[in-house]
Formats: C-alpha cells, sequence, structure tokens
C-alpha cells in the first residue's frame, strides 16, 4: 500500500486516514454488510427521491436488460486480484499501478452484495468506450451509454478545500500549475500562452528546461488569484472540485469527460468560464470579467452551490449503493 506524499498537508492526514480506516474495513466480515443491504436502500426515504431518481440514471441510465462478459469478476475476485497485484509489487519488486483507492472505493459498496454476483470494471482514467456495462470512474460525455460511473478515487477528486480569501481582494490574473501529464491540450497551452501578463501559468512536472517550467505552487497560493484554469489531463481536471468550491473563478473549456463530478451538466459562463478549446479566447474573456465583478461573484455563487451536493456523506453513499443495485438487478443478478 502507498500514501502518497502531497504538499498539502491538510489532504496529506486526510489520505492518511482513509488508507487506515479502509485497511481495518477490509477485517469486518462481508455478511454483515450484505444484512445491512436492505436499511441501507430504505434511507432513499429520508431524501429527495426525485434528485436521487435523477442523480441514479444520469450514472447508470441503461434501460434495457443486459449480460455481464465472461471476464466480470465478483466481490471475492476483486480482493484476490488486490492481493496479488499487492505481492507483485512488494514480494516480487514488479512496479505495477495497484490502484488501491480505487479497489477501496469499488469494495466499499460491492461488499453489501450477495458473493455470487458479478460486474465488469476498469480502473484508471478512462476515455474509451465498452461494449459491456461496466463500472469506471470517468467517462467520454458522448457515446458512452456502457460506461457506468461510480465515485471511484474519491480522495483524490473529492478533496474540498476552505477559501478563506475574498474575490475583491485576490489578484488579478489567472493561474494554472500542473503535470503535463502527456496532455496536448496542457503542453499547448503552457507553451503557447506562459507569455501573456495575465497569465500565471506553468508546469510543475515533468521537470524540463523550458520557460514554462516553473515548479510547484501549492493550492493557497493558487486562491490567492482571481481566476484558476482547470485543463483536463488524461481524462477531467482533477482541479476543477476545489476551484468551484472557492471564491475563485474555474476558467477552461467545454468538459469532454466526465465523473461522479457531472460534469457534463456543467453551464457555460454560469458554473464556470467558457473558452475556446485553444484558448484563443482566454485572454479576451478573462478580461471582460475582471471589468464586470459581479458577474464574477455570480459564478462563484453557482459553482458553489453546484459542489454543495456532493457534500453530504450519507447521500452520496446511498447513490453509489443504488448504482450497483441497478447494475445487477438490470443483468439478471439481483431480483
Amino acid at each position: 500500500m502507498k500514501i502518497y506524499f502531497v504538499r498539502d498537508k491538510h489532504l496529506q492526514l486526510k489520505k492518511l486516514f482513509y488508507y487506515l480506516s479502509n485497511s481495518l474495513a477490509l477485517l469486518i466480515p462481508k455478511f454483515i454488510f450484505r444484512i445491512l443491504l436492505s436499511r441501507e436502500i430504505s434511507n432513499v426515504n429520508n431524501f429527495n427521491k426525485s434528485y436521487i431518481k435523477k442523480r441514479l440514471k444520469y450514472y447508470i441510465g441503461l434501460t434495457n436488460d443486459f449480460s455481464i462478459s465472461s471476464e466480470a469478476l465478483t466481490v471475492n475476485d476483486l480482493w484476490a486480484n488486490q492481493l496479488i497485484v499487492f505481492y507483485e509489487n512488494v514480494v516480487k519488486k514488479k512496479v505495477k499501478k495497484k490502484r488501491t483507492t480505487y479497489f477501496f472505493d469499488l469494495y466499499e459498496y460491492f461488499r453489501y452484495f450477495p458473493a455470487q454476483v458479478r460486474l465488469d470494471y476498469k480502473f484508471g482514467d478512462i476515455t474509451s468506450i465498452f461494449n459491456t456495462p461496466t463500472i469506471v470512474k470517468s467517462r467520454p460525455i458522448l457515446a458512452s451509454k456502457n460506461s457506468i460511473i461510480l465515485n471511484l478515487n474519491k480522495i483524490r477528486h473529492f478533496h474540498f478545500v476552505k477559501d478563506k480569501n475574498q474575490f475583491k481582494d485576490k489578484i488579478n490574473r489567472a493561474v494554472w500549475r500542473g503535470n503535463s501529464n502527456n496532455s496536448k491540450s496542457r503542453k499547448y497551452f503552457i507553451s503557447n500562452f506562459q507569455h501573456v501578463e495575465l497569465f500565471d501559468i506553468g508546469q510543475h512536472g515533468p521537470k524540463v528546461d523550458k520557460p514554462w517550467y516553473k515548479g510547484f505552487m501549492p493550492i493557497e497560493q493558487q486562491l490567492k488569484y482571481k481566476f484558476i484554469f482547470c485543463i483536463e489531463g488524461a481524462d477531467t481536471a482533477t482541479n476543477m472540485k476545489w476551484v468551484m468550491n472557492s471564491n475563485s473563478v474555474c476558467v477552461m473549456p467545454k468538459p469532454k469527460y466526465e465523473t461522479w463530478f457531472m460534469e457534463g451538466t456543467l453551464i457555460s459562463d454560469f458554473h464556470y468560464i467558457e473558452v475556446n478549446d485553444d484558448f484563443s479566447n482566454a485572454e479576451k474573456k478573462i478580461s471582460y470579467f475582471l471589468r464586470n465583478e459581479n458577474k464574477c461573484l455570480k459564478i462563484i455563487q453557482n459553482a458553489n452551490l453546484f459542489v454543495n451536493q456532493f457534500k453530504n456523506q450519507k447521500r452520496e453513499k446511498l447513490i453509489s449503493i443504488l448504482v450497483l443495485d441497478k447494475f445487477f438487478k438490470k443483468s439478471n443478478q439481483n431480483k
């Protein structure tokens, strides 16, 4: 098990607690959770049912029954596979991605269901589509009906920070720091716009002998800027969640990928400032919004409200369980 060291002390402690609590939870017999399944599902009566239904349909919109693939796994198979990966990394010193957070998050909900039910899943940053309904963290917004979203790797993607800075007191510039991450969009952006005075942008990894390499900038420093770019990398822009929870304005091209955050429902110039895919109008749009502070404040308010819907942990857990419940029912495994 690898605990990633991060410069954000709050996130570091949060990750440490996440790994410890989830590791200890593996010791609890699964039959206990199966006994509790009906009670967990009955919690839907404690929330707005139409809202729950809407969220559920967004993540798993399948209307017809389907068959799982021959490679589909049970929860015990999931656990066994993770042990094999751990063994190969620690004992045999093979370098394989362990995807520990993905495992923990899927196991957390999968363990509530009968031992014999199976599902197809794919860990990692998913931008492809599938022939068989498959549990994923991310998917293309268009043409991906077989990609069933579950809240995977949530310790990284749903990390919210408190912004103590008021918008009016922030720096009149737009900032971005991140990993180029083999992203053509990110590389194009920093190499072609790093000279713009209104922008404070650069990559912190990998280290390169280029003018746009500027090293790491912690989140608390980025929050001192009025505008923060959110640029998709391997899939979605990870920083989008904490930016939209802050008192800064998210600036980005229209999202092409989505996660549990439902990026496909975000509205241009309502939740964020939308710029062209090639960023050609970014300077002009940010200059415009700098002159219109009230419009910025409205976007921030809308973004904060959007983020708030993901902060009720009991409701998020319920929806996650319902996603798997619908998956198993539609695949004729849990009638």
